[in-house]
């Protein structure tokens, strides 16, 4: 029997049985539909979780580097900006990317009469104040809402420019839209500073009062400048997971030879995702078979109950002379028509459904506050 007449043979039963056919159609768009749906949510998902990983941890291949000088009267003892410069200068001469982070215990920031400060009395602190080197916003991935992140050129500039959090600008009385280019006053020994909002971070809680403190980001130099005191500082440090190895074994003998401080500790910042990303990847194969096997048994159903209707016809076919195998392709070229066209349905009803139920699932999936983004993950050196 030829090709063209096992299809029109196929065409003409789709056109007979129109209500089987329908049927058929459509649990096969919905089975399609659903399962697009579900694997482009826990893919969207998966993007969504490194990416937090990432603001918090870093890249593969980020690595934290703590440096301490022991407990002071007044809580851990500073590292002298000596020691800053000669660990920047091996960082350098062994071309590891290095971004330093100190965080300070005890800053003012006010705004409009309102002061305030990293050690309240009674309760948690109102922000976090950390001065940073312009490379830790590419090291730790961080995604800005408004404005721009800190830049070399802020290292040169009088007036500090800030970078905040979602829930500081809330704080503030102010959207991260109106944050931007807003004036606040530092206190820097008891002197107020003029600075400016330049960038507002998508991290933590647009809620100042759940989750972690507001946090504020400013140069490092500028800081150094003004004297505004670290009472802890680390640097984040990326480097091929390949030369990982000596350049901590290195390091760390440099900590106890040049760098003049009590201890040194390095431990890899971007630590479990790979587990989890494949944890993941194997729950989404489990739930798309599981959908899959589920949702073909009524079209299975149907494709059993019009082989069995269409014995008679069979049997024609066969006194004119068609073979077994050419019954079971007129069969399957019915199937293949009607899946083939009720799947380019279903994906493009998926496709349709797809950012409208993203916008409600992955806010609540990822429980960062805020409408989802277009996530970049770059994990090359």
């Amino acid at each position: 029997m030829p090709i063209w007449g096992m299809v029109l043979s196929a065409l003409a039963e789709i056109r007979v049985g129109k209500v089987r056919v329908a049927l058929s159609a459509f649990c096969v768009v919905c089975l399609v539909a659903t399962v697009t749906l579900v694997v482009a949510l826990a893919s969207l998902s998966q993007q969504a979780a490194q990416q937090y990983f990432e603001e918090q941890g870093g890249r593969p291949g980020t690595y934290e580097m703590y440096l301490s000088n022991g407990e002071g009267r007044n809580g851990p003892a500073p590292i002298p900006a000596g020691t800053i410069d000669t660990v920047r200068q091996d960082l350098k001469r062994y071309r590891i990317t290095g971004a330093i982070e100190s965080f300070s215990r005890n800053a003012k920031i006010r705004h409009q009469g309102q002061i305030l400060t990293t050690a309240e009395q009674n309760g948690p602190p109102a922000f976090m104040l950390m001065a940073v080197d312009s490379e830790l916003g590419s090291i730790r991935a961080l995604k800005l809402v408004a404005g721009r992140w800190l830049t070399r050129t802020d290292d040169l500039r009088m007036e500090p420019q800030l970078v905040v959090s979602k829930g500081f600008a809330v704080r503030l009385g102010l959207t991260p839209a109106t944050a931007v280019g807003t004036e606040l006053e530092l206190a820097s020994q008891e002197v107020w500073v003029r600075s400016r909002i330049v960038g507002v971070l998508d991290i933590g809680s647009e809620d100042p009062n759940y989750g972690q403190p507001p946090q504020v980001y400013l140069p490092y130099a500028v800081s150094a400048r003004w004297g505004i005191s670290g009472d802890e500082t680390k640097f984040y440090l990326r480097m091929p997971p390949t030369e990982a190895k000596p350049a901590i074994a290195q390091l760390k003998n440099d900590g106890r030879l040049t760098w003049n401080v009590k201890e040194v500790g390095i431990q890899r910042a971007y630590q479990s995702f790979d587990g989890i990303s494949s944890k993941l990847k194997l729950v989404m194969l489990a739930a798309a078979l599981a959908i899959l096997m589920v949702g073909s048994l009524p079209a299975l159903v149907l494709g059993i109950f019009a082989v069995r209707q269409r014995r008679s016809e069979f049997g024609v076919h066969r006194c004119f002379g068609a073979t077994g195998s050419d019954l079971f392709l007129i069969v399957l070229l019915e199937a293949l028509i009607v899946c083939t066209v009720s799947g380019v349905i279903g994906v493009a009803l998926a496709y349709v459904a797809q950012a409208k139920v993203s916008a409600r699932v992955l806010p609540r999936i990822t429980d960062r506050g805020g409408p989802p983004g277009s996530f970049h993950i770059d994990t090359s050196f």
